[in-house]
């Protein structure tokens, strides 16, 4: 009986292992299943709050991935945004905005409303900006304000150049880039409109010899200011066909030069532009000035009437992005015979409607092209 027990107490203990150790077993069995979905999860990463752009200059920006809030406080930056689609975005604008482009008020959709802040240019109040809450903030190449607004909390893009023709398209690039969604495929198709007419143009352009070229001389804003080899307009001038006399000073886009040494020069024609904003005389009055004064009357543009005031639009053609209208239309203007085939009424109308979204009258478009205000 004893040995009875004894044999019915190891068959327990042995059943009791068995079930043991099947039960462990069963608990570390893992859904193939559940390991799958697991692992599919984990490999997903985080959304990315933030992304890197870079600006012209090769300096990295992160900026947030969804910008909705922008201060349009470098010059031709309203512009830029709302050839992007993005003048929604805009929720301050620098002060200059408002009044130095009568046909900005008519093109754009909200200028007339929206918030300015005053001195942007000069004396950035950073404490006022911030009271608008933009998450980006497009400005001049100013260190010590931009160390500031990203100082804020803020992320400031400042205006870089590599100093080519070229950046027109880039810089909207850039700041499509930044916007993101639409805005990406409007600037692409901005630079393929930009590609096609600069090859339109040199495809005349350089077969002309040097020797058989015009002098041509470019006034920025006043008639002794004159852009340096480090600024594109020499680009420009020399792509549509002309001898930029400037084209080996010192400087950006705005040096003063000696009445001596335009003497000197006797360019045959003479472009004026960026005059008449922010309080500065119109580029009428600076012709007439120059024309007042004898000094001036033996140059060849003076004595052949060859001076020309560039058109403006909602912004200066030669800062902007209608720049690659400025190209078309000094081209237009050295060689009429040469560039026949370009209709400056049907281009501007193109671009405003392609570009700005809006439909010039052959009124308006004419105002447009001989710097008439609205």
């Amino acid at each position: 009986m004893n040995k009875f027990k004894r044999h019915i107490s190891i068959l327990l203990a042995v059943f009791m292992l068995v079930a043991l150790f099947s039960g462990c077993s069963n608990q570390n069995t893992v859904n193939p299943e559940k390991t799958e979905n697991l692992e599919q999860k984990q490999e997903q990463p985080l959304e990315a709050k933030t992304k890197v752009v870079t600006n012209l200059d090769g300096t990295k920006i992160e900026v947030p991935v969804n910008v909705e809030r922008v201060a349009a406080l470098f010059g031709p930056s309203y512009e830029k945004v709302y050839i992007l689609n993005a003048e929604d975005k805009i929720v301050a604008a620098g002060d200059f905005h408002k009044n130095g482009w009568p046909w900005s008020n008519v093109i754009y959709k909200k200028l007339d409303s929206v918030v300015v802040i005053e001195n942007a240019h000069s004396s950035l109040n950073i404490e006022d900006l911030l009271k608008y809450e933009p998450q980006v903030v497009f400005y001049f190449p100013n260190p010590n304000a931009v160390a500031s607004i990203n100082k804020a909390g803020m992320v400031a893009v400042p205006m870089a150049s590599t100093g080519k023709f070229e950046d027109t398209k880039d810089v909207l690039t850039l700041y499509a880039d930044i916007l993101g969604g639409e805005a990406v495929e409007i600037a692409k198709k901005y630079a393929e409109y930009f590609d096609e007419k600069v090859k339109m143009v040199t495809d005349i352009t350089s077969q002309i010899p040097k020797e058989e070229r015009p002098d041509v001389y470019f006034s920025n804003q006043e008639i002794l200011w004159t852009a340096g080899k480090s600024s594109d307009i020499v680009e420009v001038i020399e792509l549509a066909g002309g001898n930029c006399v400037h084209k080996d000073i010192e400087g950006g886009s705005k040096n003063e030069i000696t009445i001596e040494q335009l003497l000197s020069w006797n360019p045959d024609y003479i472009f004026v532009d960026h005059a008449g904003s922010s309080g500065n005389a119109s580029a009428e009055e600076v012709i007439d000035e120059m024309l007042d004064d004898e000094q001036y009357q033996n140059i060849k543009a003076i004595k052949n009437d060859n001076i020309y005031i560039s058109p403006t639009g909602v912004f200066f053609w030669d800062s902007g992005q209608q720049k690659i209208l400025m190209l078309m239309w000094m081209a237009k203007e050295l060689y009429p015979e040469k560039f026949s085939n370009i209709d400056m009424l049907e281009e501007l109308k193109y671009f405003y409607k392609e570009f700005y979204r809006y439909d010039l009258t052959d009124e308006e478009t004419d105002k447009i092209l001989r710097h008439l205000n609205p």
